[in-house]
């Protein structure tokens, strides 16, 4: 009868690799290779064992973070407009956390983003407006709800324009060393930001607002 236990687990494994969702897959890998650490004790193979008990800890762990973080996670009315607004990419639990890592402030006639130059942090514009120019020349204004800074994020190359926060406005940013690190070590997050800079870069080509290089 143990005879069998080997091929449940491969069957089980063959599912995981198909499941799309990782929340699944690493769930049916708990069962297939606890089958097999089971089918390996009942032959006394105590090294398959042992390394498939190693593996079952190690995607207990992973759904035990993943159900964390897929909890429903309640966002205060202002936050919660602009996750539906402008980062509708992103879960709430996504939003939430990327939110956190960056910090709000509110300026009055400051300089956020020099042409040639690249820019600190990337700026979200929650209230106020800024003005985009070159060579002292108005290009576009930017209004609650857009990125500023993100071409050079998205480019790799400096600042091709000056924004600059005309009176006051509420931002909030997130220093260009989160931002990569984001890129670096969360690709699904980085993906769901960029959809929320794409979109943002549809809008001001919409309104005939690119600040292309």
């Amino acid at each position: 009868m143990s005879g069998y236990l080997v091929h449940v687990g491969y069957v089980l494994m063959l599912c995981a690799l198909v499941a799309r969702d990782v929340l699944w897959l690493r769930a049916t890998l708990i069962l297939a290779q606890l089958v097999l650490a089971a089918y390996a004790w009942t032959i006394a193979v105590w090294p398959i064992a042992a390394w498939n008990a190693l593996f079952v800890a190690i995607n207990v762990a992973w759904v035990l973070r993943l159900v964390h973080e897929r909890r429903a996670v309640v966002l205060p009315e202002r936050l919660d407009r602009l996750h539906r607004r402008h980062f509708a990419a992103m879960t709430a639990g996504e939003f939430l956390r990327f939110w956190e890592q960056g910090r709000s402030t509110r300026v009055t006639d400051a300089r956020i983003t020099v042409r040639g130059a690249y820019p600190a942090s990337l700026f979200f514009l929650v209230s106020g407006r800024a003005v985009v120019s070159r060579d002292g020349a108005h290009v576009a204004e930017l209004g609650p709800g857009q990125f500023a800074g993100e071409m050079s994020l998205i480019t790799g190359a400096p600042a091709s324009a000056d924004v600059d926060v005309a009176g006051d406005a509420d931002l909030h940013a997130w220093p260009i060393a989160v931002v990569h690190a984001i890129r670096d070590g969360q690709p699904a997050l980085w993906i769901r930001l960029q959809a929320a800079l794409g979109a943002d870069l549809v809008e001001k080509i919409r309104r005939g607002d690119s600040l292309s290089p």
